[in-house]
């Protein structure tokens, strides 16, 4: 059985196709070797597969958020070979993922915007050069993100330039500079606490000092990274991530201030993931299964 995954920082999706090819879905918390060991991922793993036969499993497909580098690759397959102890491995960072799902085999540009942020250049293939680099995380980087959004929005609580009705409503949910420093610096895990804040935004997105905040966030998004691309008004650029999918009105808003078609807008890559590999599987077992035409 082939097994695909999609990790951010808050959760991770899998999805196989169990006995009569119905599709299986699990959800676990987000395994993100910046933050998270091998013994960490292993023991989550385990528990969300539950009842499952991880011995049944010949492929799994990890994407995730952090997964940029070889040694933090590494992290995630220990600890997911101590659950699926008979299955090939292969971990990818969750760009990778985004850019099949936005994309599918056609040339765009692909991005992430959930929790954090992420966007590459994808030729209907693979991912090209990084302009300049992948992701910096929430403290440098993750313009557009939702833990972008939750500290614009925090920022303007506590700098008293938020309107007064919207500060007594954030008041009355106990947010305080020390609730507030507690979570941020004294806690791991301060990009999803960030992030977790796109829930009010969401509710008061009707409100006309929300939309600049959100239109703020794309906007710096846009600026920072979709203007580098020498042919962004060209290609569509296609947006995978939470953010992007509740708040795509002001998303195709500020796209159209930059001249920018958009793509699609998905909110999980998850379902593009089994069939695409799927499909890669069964060519391979295909070359593989047959005969050499040499001697």
């Amino acid at each position: 059985m082939i097994l695909v995954a999609d990790s951010g920082s808050t959760k991770c999706d899998w999805l196989y196709a169990g006995p009569g090819d119905k599709l299986r879905r699990v959800e676990s918390p987000g395994l993100n070797p910046t933050f998270h060991s091998s013994n960490y991922i292993t023991v989550k793993t385990a528990k969300a597969f539950k009842g499952v036969d991880t011995n049944a499993f010949t492929h799994v497909f990890f994407y995730g958020a952090g997964c940029s580098n070889d040694k933090n690759k590494e992290i995630v397959t220990e600890g997911l070979s101590k659950v699926f102890g008979h299955a090939e491995i292969k971990v990818s960072h969750d760009i990778e993922a985004s850019a099949i799902a936005a994309c599918g085999i056609k040339e765009g540009i692909a991005c992430i915007l959930g929790t954090g942020s992420n966007v590459c250049y994808w030729n209907g293939k693979k991912i090209m050069a990084q302009i300049p680099v992948f992701g910096l995380g929430y403290i440098l980087g993750d313009e557009g993100s939702g833990a972008s959004m939750g500290k614009l929005l925090l920022k303007s609580f506590f700098y008293n330039e938020m309107p007064i009705n919207l500060s007594l409503q954030m008041k009355s949910m106990g947010i305080s500079k020390p609730v507030v420093e507690e979570n941020v610096y004294g806690k791991p895990g301060a990009n999803v606490y960030l992030a977790s804040f796109t829930k009010f935004i969401y509710e008061h997105r009707e409100h006309k000092f929300i939309q600049a905040l959100i239109k703020k966030t794309f906007r710096d998004f846009f600026e920072t990274h979709i203007v580098h691309y020498k042919r962004h008004k060209e290609v569509p650029v296609g947006f995978v991530g939470s953010v992007a999918f509740l708040f795509q009105d002001e998303l195709k808003q500020v796209a159209r201030e930059f001249r920018v078609r958009v793509g699609n807008i998905i909110k999980q890559p998850i379902d593009s993931l089994l069939p695409h590999h799927t499909r890669l599987v069964r060519l391979q077992t295909t070359k593989q299964a047959k005969p050499s035409s040499a001697g």
